[in-house]
């Protein structure tokens, strides 16, 4: 009875006005999005290739210079334009990008790739994530929102309910033909995309990118599990389909706009943190007791001779600076990086939100990404520092007086570049991609089949006359 009933609602779905115009819809935006992707691509890559020619002429010349000059130099690694970017952007846009680093620490990180324009910062990309959480999510309620009340109106719902049939196998016999009906479109659109960027940007098809397609295609599901079962909510509570539409269009402002964009009021509100400006000074601060402290000639100016003793007081006050500020500075990151986590779990109250951070892992970018960047980057500086610390073991000339920040007390003879340890970002395995996800997922199937529960609550006492 199930089989039948949800072939007749797929096949009323499909032969429907509103299928065919969400289908347009679909694909268009799938198309636009596409080509935007391939238009934006060649020339991200470029700035990336500059940059990281840059970073290796600067190492390559400062290894000839001295190992000490390539160990202390400040450096910046650019993260690269992920190829799946047309999946979801991740806003990669907007999250830091650039990671400063040198053989003695990681400092810091920024936005070095943002809008050019600040009036545009509001805008998304036109990717598959996008077009799922906001087209598709509409769609999903579009098909659900009079899928009671409507057939109420029209005096089918009590014809339906007059066979044998179960108000539970009629109710879900309608959810999952919404859902199937609305992955049937988005299946489509991300077929044609590929096809696509396969075609014109030359993109390969590769087992990992039918895995990250198959992850996307997963989470847009329950995205659309959610918001179909918000529109039956809507249908089976309301006296009319007028009513439900209103219903269903509130729920979809309010879990698709309101949700997902209260993110800085909430970080702001629940979990404040110092500012930036209260760290540097704190910093400041540190570094006026340890100069307060130090003994007289820490700070004589540089001489050529780098065996006097005031070399080793300069390089020890040096050291003190160095740790002093990474602790304040990781301190300061670490209540950063969660604060941003507690804000998505606030916006986790919305499907959207769910979807989006789904969805950014099963692209393996976005903050899952830069978390791996950032803490592989320091691993990296570990194995940089031992590896200056043996070039400069092995040197009897140098007084091994070690200086973070300066090329005063340590050996100053060149190394071979090829030799110098180079960081290469590597790709996130699928489990790193999971674990920090799992519990949005855990949400998202809470969600889905807690809001069917109740709109099957209601409607075992809806009065379909």
């Amino acid at each position: 009875m199930l089989r039948t009933i949800l072939k007749r609602e797929i096949l009323h779905n499909f032969y429907s006005l509103r299928f065919l115009l969400s289908l347009a819809l679909v694909l268009g935006v799938f198309v636009a999005g596409s080509f935007s992707f391939i238009k934006g691509r060649a020339q991200s890559l470029e700035k990336y290739r500059q940059a990281q020619a840059a970073l290796t002429a600067d190492m390559k010349k400062d290894a000839e210079s001295g190992a000490t000059s390539l160990a202390v130099a400040r450096r910046e690694h650019i993260l690269r334009p992920r190829d799946n970017a047309f999946m979801a952007d991740a806003k990669e846009k907007y999250l830091p990008n650039a990671l400063t680093f040198s053989a003695w620490n990681v400092f810091s990180f920024e936005n070095r790739t943002g809008s050019a324009n600040p009036f545009l910062k509001k805008f998304d990309e036109l990717n598959w994530s996008f077009i799922a959480a906001l087209i598709a999510s509409f769609v999903a309620l579009l098909f659900t929102f009079d899928a009671v009340s409507g057939e109420k109106e029209t005096r089918t719902l009590a014809l339906s309910l007059s066979n044998p049939v179960s108000r539970g196998t009629l109710l879900f016999a309608k959810y999952l033909s919404a859902v199937l009906s609305v992955m049937a479109l988005i299946l489509a659109g991300t077929l044609f995309s590929l096809l696509i960027i396969f075609v014109l940007d030359g993109v390969a098809a590769t087992p990992a990118l039918a895995v990250e397609t198959a992850g996307f295609l997963a989470a847009a599901g329950l995205l659309v599990s959610a918001f179909a079962a918000f529109g039956l909510l809507s249908s089976v509570v309301a006296p009319n389909s007028n009513v439900s539409l209103l219903l269903a269009l509130s729920f979809w402002l309010a879990f698709a706009v309101i949700i997902p964009n209260s993110s800085l009021f909430a970080a702001k509100a629940f979990f404040p943190i110092e500012s930036s400006e209260s760290v540097q000074k704190r910093v400041g601060a540190a570094f006026n007791d340890l100069n307060k402290s130090a003994p007289p000639g820490s700070w004589m100016s540089n001489s050529d001779n780098p065996f006097l003793p005031q070399h080793k007081l300069r390089a020890d006050l040096q050291m003190k600076r160095l740790r002093a500020e990474k602790a304040i500075r990781d301190d300061y990151y670490q209540a950063m990086f969660r604060q941003f986590e507690r804000t998505r779990l606030v916006t986790a109250l919305s499907p959207v939100s769910q979807f989006e951070y789904m969805a950014e892992a099963a692209a393996g970018g976005g903050y899952v990404r830069f978390r791996k960047a950032w803490s592989d980057l320091h691993a990296y500086q570990g194995r940089f520092l031992d590896f200056f610390l043996a070039l400069d073991a092995a040197d009897k000339d140098s007084p091994h007086w070690l200086n973070p920040n300066e090329d005063v007390s340590t050996t100053r003879k060149p190394v071979a570049f090829e030799k110098v340890p180079r960081f290469e970002e590597a790709p996130m395995s699928f489990t790193e991609r999971i674990a920090p996800v799992l519990k949005y997922l855990i949400i998202s199937v809470f969600y889905s089949c807690a809001v069917f529960l109740l709109t099957y609550v209601f409607f075992i006492r809806y009065d379909v006359r």
